[in-house]
């Protein structure tokens, strides 16, 4: 079945092939295209109109190349790792209707619409719903849960004695409904038994150092060995298979798009000791199921930091690619509820599905440098071409009031890849006990900065 392929797609391809054959003229690009990708739609004329439109002609198709052009800096080009970064099919993955999972060369791999589906998508449709794959407590809320201040599972805090409160008959903990009792599957394996202590050690650990992708790929491995252990929802080994699944990346390989990266001897140093100190508090606790090789650890903190939405991991929602002018709205509307994403605009059969990993109202560069800090590639996709080139027009750029629920903002909280700092003015940086406003968040550089957006 044929698809008409995005300019996007078209010229992410372009790129990649360009960077072992810059020579390549408008024919027998066209036919590399075809040969690599033969269910593309995609005229000789539609090609050479993308490419001109784009600013990709024979001579500056070398300049705007990924990885190796000259419109990189020395300094940006060394720091990609996306080559490096390794994802796996999803066994037994559930999709929404119309939507379908693709591999590409040029993209990796990533959800589209349908390409069998009869007609378009309208904008402001609901894709799809779903809950989190694994709901992460934040390490502000950790210390609540053992005492049955917060929920086990979801971690509200729990300020009155309200009749829908369920207690554990084993330990102190509590949940704020039956429903997130029945959610909440490894509260026994973690708060009972003669290993709950080394759990603790972890919490301790992570808010210790402020470490959120710590105590979040922890709770992860968690979830996913005791998934084998447990029947019901998640039976058929659904977390485990889910997090196989997920991109991975070492967080050593990552933190060298850290622009201090060779810059402070004394920095690298001090992360490699707390890496090494997170690894051994963490073999305690799984020493007994099945502990991770230190090479898997760095892989599952990598996977966290590019994965993670609002601290938690969502298995559908981590498919989705980025572009600077995404195709559809991810909005958290819930702790237990998780993700709706909608829309943006009307999508066509074969046309791939994107959100936006930063915030669209920064320029290019700064976009660039966040993604290629967070992620590790260099975004090629038409807006960032467009605003290369100049050709964007003020009327096209993103200028949104703070109140629209589309907005980005940056916030910075504690740290999550760098050994903890002391501060002066400590009670600015304090995060209140209660429950905060809800946002969308994820994890893009090494100083636990994130991309938020109000809903």
């Amino acid at each position: 079945m044929e698809k008409n392929p995005t300019e996007d797609e078209v010229v992410q391809f372009v790129l990649g092939i360009k960077k072992s054959e810059p020579e390549l003229g408008i024919a027998r690009l066209h036919a590399r295209i075809k040969s690599d990708e033969p269910t593309w739609a995609l005229s000789v004329n539609r090609l050479r109109s993308i490419l001109r439109s784009h600013s990709l002609t024979n001579t500056s198709l070398t300049a705007t190349s990924n990885d190796s052009g000259m419109a990189i800096a020395d300094e940006f080009r060394d720091r990609l790792y996306i080559s490096q970064t390794v994802s796996s099919p999803v066994s037994n993955l559930t999709l929404p209707t119309g939507i379908e999972v693709f591999t590409s060369r040029s993209r990796g791999k990533g959800l589209q619409v349908s390409s069998t589906l009869p007609e378009s998508i309208p904008e402001g449709a609901m894709l799809w719903t779903e809950p989190a794959l694994v709901l992460i407590p934040p390490i502000s809320l950790v210390g609540l849960i053992p005492t049955g201040k917060a929920c086990s599972y979801c971690s509200r805090p729990l300020v009155s004695m309200s009749s829908l409160i369920a207690s554990c008959s084993t330990c102190s903990g509590r949940w704020c409904s039956s429903r997130c009792r029945k959610l909440d599957k490894i509260h026994k394996y973690i708060r009972h038994g003669k290993y709950t202590s080394e759990w603790i050690a972890i919490e301790q650990f992570a808010v210790e150092n402020e470490w959120s992708a710590f105590y979040q790929y922890a709770y992860t491995l968690a979830a996913s060995i005791f998934d084998d252990q447990d029947e019901g929802q998640f039976s058929k080994h659904f977390v485990r298979d889910g997090v196989a699944g997920l991109a991975k990346i070492r967080q050593d390989i990552r933190q060298k798009a850290d622009p201090q990266h060779g810059k402070a001897m004394f920095m690298g140093e001090q992360l490699e000791m707390m890496w090494e100190a997170g690894y051994k508090v963490l073999c305690k606790f799984f020493s007994h199921l099945s502990a991770p090789s230190y090479e898997e650890y760095l892989s599952g903190i990598g996977m966290v930091n590019i994965n993670n939405l609002d601290g938690s991991i969502y298995l559908l929602q981590s498919h989705l690619n980025h572009s600077c002018e995404p195709s559809v709205d991810v909005k958290i509307v819930g702790r237990t509820a998780g993700v709706k994403v909608t829309a943006k605009r009307q999508l066509y059969p074969g046309e791939e599905l994107t959100t936006t990993y930063v915030d669209l109202k920064k320029d290019v560069m700064f976009r660039r440098q966040k993604l290629l800090e967070g992620w590790g590639f260099w975004c090629t996709c038409p807006r960032c071409m467009r605003e290369q080139d100049g050709t964007l027009e003020d009327g096209q750029r993103e200028n949104k009031s703070p109140s629209s629920k589309d907005n980005v903002g940056r916030n910075t909280i504690a740290d999550a890849d760098s050994p903890k700092k002391k501060k002066k003015g400590k009670s600015k940086s304090k995060k209140p006990t209660s429950e905060p406003a809800r946002v969308r968040k994820k994890s893009v550089t090494f100083d636990d900065n994130v991309v938020q957006i109000e809903i």
